[in-house]
């Protein structure tokens, strides 16, 4: 018998450190008929003020804390009284090291109507330590809020401010050994950014689309290579042998135009258009927003499910399935109808109505039930036996009064052996530069979590115990046993976060002693296969760690409570999408000719992902087959390869990945240089340091041409 399950979760200590601070502006527009006066009385002096004479009025938050250091933040306001910057201030007097920040801002509308305006730094930003004063950043305004900011002033006249900032801090006990790969800090992944960006370029110039649709009455404009890398049916229609291959006007018939703009949204950016909003007052003109975002929900899934958009299709099923009540569960059912891949969905349903016999009869009372009952009277009959099934198997009576459909039961019963289960999941960020810097039998420690009334914790050796190249994982007893035995069943599992790779799981059965506290896997998975499959878009593996605890006989009280199912949606794949269209070199439009090889690629992609190299092509050729003689072929590989997956392939030769970072430089490619500054720190030698330290002051890699001198000094005592 077995207990509910235990969840945690612990993350790698030395490597970055978040934190958010919500600053609150109250009197927001009232600022505003002040604007003038405010400004005069900045040209002298006023405490109030953060700026001196002569600047424009700016208001301080408190002091808030993210790591071992204080921070602020700077709102300055123009002679309008509008908000015009906001700056992120360092307060920490002294600091023993440069801080090295990234930074995000993030407006919200307190109505939900429009999106969060969001804006988030490009590249990390040093706070160094040899400058004593004006340790501040100034950060850019969303673009959303600039001359939209009324949008997103309360009733009450507040205008919210969320920043969040992740900063690189490290253990002292790892500091040394970390210090290594991480001489400059990699950007995040831009990719999903680059694609909202090529689809804010189509409105603002149509004539970069290839295809345009008719909806309605209005026009739609994308590209055909987006279009059927995300979608297998565009990829029929538009590079098949249909007609729509072959025009570039294509009329949609069955569907609205804000449904087919939704969509195109998501094809583009992997998100949708909206999100619900449960606190909207009935006072307010949005009072129907949930209703309308469910009506959107619908079309959506009807279009996910004609164009094979798997996870567009999920992300409504799940929002469909979470709004399930007496009133929707009818219309759910008659939109899931025939759709062979919405079963989770209309098990939701089936068991939602299934859950109690009075929301079985307020369900049978509706409009929408009856109209099924009509149009699909054997669909009925199969709900009627299932909930009648269900009804005597846990409702043997039903009270007169309505219940909720999610109700807490609580038992209590003596169970002879009683397994307590638990899940700890330890997420290492930026993994693959962390690897790099552990040595064998060095290794990551998560957080104690408990289960069975033990402490436990997992080590993760990231480069081996006392074997290289395979990563090892040890389940460790933290809690000392005294005489009792405590037998265990140890699962370890990671999952590919792109769904491409089946799961690599190993799993044991062991007794843990007080003489015996620590068991697991010597060579769990290789680390170039943990690298290449098992990395998320975010750079980070999570190993998740499933324990079965055995316990004595015992007498146990449990709380459960029965509610709607959740609908799984996959993380956001359109990286893996973007990848695969490399891999495959499906409608390829552009050769390059390197050395003796021919190398495929598309224009659209390279245009998106580096305008520097697109001009490059489009300069040289009008044919779109391209000759490169400075260049070796296994180096524009690496390019391309880091073109479509934002990530580097595995070089040990130090030639070759300083030929990467001058190739980065010369494209500015700002996350594939630093990358390759961290490559390139990590196989420095004595032999090779003067060469390197040439290569950073070549292109101005700071840096790398610091850890040089460091190295350099360091060796030479």
């Amino acid at each position: 018998m077995s207990s509910a399950p235990q969840r945690t979760a612990s993350t790698h200590r030395s490597a970055v450190v978040r934190g958010t601070h919500e600053f609150h502006i109250v009197g927001y527009s009232e600022r505003k008929p002040f604007a003038r006066l405010t400004n005069k009385a900045a040209s002298y002096y006023d405490p109030l003020y953060a700026d001196g004479p002569g600047r424009d009025p700016s208001i301080k938050s408190p002091a808030f804390q993210v790591g071992d250091y204080t921070w602020d933040l700077v709102c300055t306001f123009g002679f309008q009284g509008r908000l015009t910057s906001i700056a992120l201030e360092l307060l920490t007097n002294t600091i023993t090291k440069d801080v090295i920040a990234t930074a995000s801002l993030q407006i919200d509308d307190p109505l939900g109507r429009w999106p969060p305006a969001v804006w988030r730094s490009d590249a990390a930003h040093r706070f160094c330590r040899r400058i004593i004063v004006g340790m501040s950043w100034q950060l850019s305004l969303p673009d959303a809020f600039c001359g939209h900011e009324e949008r997103y002033v309360t009733d009450d006249d507040r205008l919210t401010i969320i920043c969040t900032v992740d900063i690189l801090q490290e253990d002292a006990q790892t500091a040394a050994e970390t210090r290594k790969c991480l001489v400059s800090v990699v950007p995040a992944p831009t990719i999903p950014r680059d694609f909202q960006q090529l689809l804010l370029l189509l409105k603002k110039y149509p004539k970069l689309s290839d295809v345009t649709f008719l909806v309605e009455d209005t026009e739609f404009h994308a590209h055909r290579l987006v279009l059927a890398m995300r979608s297998p049916v565009f990829a029929t229609e538009l590079f098949g042998d249909a007609k729509e291959s072959t025009t570039h006007r294509i009329r949609i018939d069955d569907m609205d135009a804000s449904t087919f703009r939704a969509m195109i949204r998501f094809i583009y950016t992997d998100e949708l258009p909206m999100k619900p909003n449960d606190h909207v007052e009935s006072r307010s003109p949005l009072n129907n927003f949930k209703e309308e975002y469910m009506s959107t929900a619908r079309k959506l899934l009807v279009a996910a499910d004609r164009y094979d958009l798997e996870r567009l299709r999920l992300m409504c099923e799940n929002i469909l399935s979470e709004c399930i009540n007496v009133a929707t569960v009818m219309k759910t059912l008659l939109l899931v109808r025939g759709r062979q891949r919405c079963y989770q969905l209309e098990d939701s349903c089936i068991k939602y109505i299934s859950s109690d016999p009075d929301v079985y009869n307020a369900v049978r009372a509706t409009k929408e039930y009856e109209e099924l009952k009509e149009t699909c009277s054997s669909f009925i009959i199969e709900v009627t036996e299932r909930v009648a099934t269900h009804i005597m198997a846990n409702h043997p009576s039903s009270s007169s009064s309505t219940r909720p459909p999610a109700q807490e039961k609580s038992t209590s019963r003596y169970i002879l052996s009683d397994v307590v289960r638990g899940t700890h999941e330890f997420r290492i960020p930026i993994f693959s530069s962390l690897q790099t810097s552990y040595r064998v039998s060095q290794v990551m420690t998560s957080d104690v979590f408990k289960v069975g009334s033990y402490d436990w914790k997992i080590n993760v050796y990231p480069s081996g115990y006392d074997v290289e190249e395979h990563i090892s994982v040890y389940l460790c007893l933290c809690t000392d046993p005294g005489t009792a035995t405590v037998k265990s069943s140890i699962r370890f599992r990671i999952d590919d976060p792109n769904g491409k790779s089946p799961s690599m799981v190993l799993g044991s059965e062991d007794t843990f002693t007080k003489l015996h506290q620590t068991s697991g896997f010597q060579k769990f998975i290789a680390v170039n296969s943990a690298k290449s499959r098992y990395v998320g878009h975010d750079g980070s593996l999570t190993i998740h760690c499933d324990l079965d605890v055995h316990k004595e006989a015992c007498t146990t009280s449990t709380s459960t409570t029965i509610a709607k199912s959740m609908i799984v949606v996959p993380p956001s794949n359109i990286a893996w999408h973007l990848e695969q269209l490399m891999v495959s070199g499906q409608w390829s439009n552009v050769t390059f000719l390197v050395e003796e090889s021919k190398i495929h690629a598309h224009w659209l992609i390279i245009a998106m992902r580096s305008p520097v190299l697109f001009e490059t092509v489009a300069m040289e050729t009008s044919n779109w087959v391209i000759r490169i003689d400075d260049m070796k072929a296994a180096v524009l590989r690496a390019v391309l390869h880091f073109v479509y997956t934002d990530e580097l392939l595995p070089v040990d030769d130090v030639v070759a990945a300083g030929e990467m970072l001058a190739t980065a430089c010369r494209f500015r490619l700002e996350r594939m240089r630093a990358m390759c500054e961290n490559l390139l720190a990590r196989l420095i030698t004595k032999d090779n340091v003067l060469s390197m330290l040439e290569l950073a002051w070549r292109h101005q890699c700071e840096d790398l041409k610091l850890y040089c001198i460091e190295f350099t000094s360091l060796a030479m005592k």
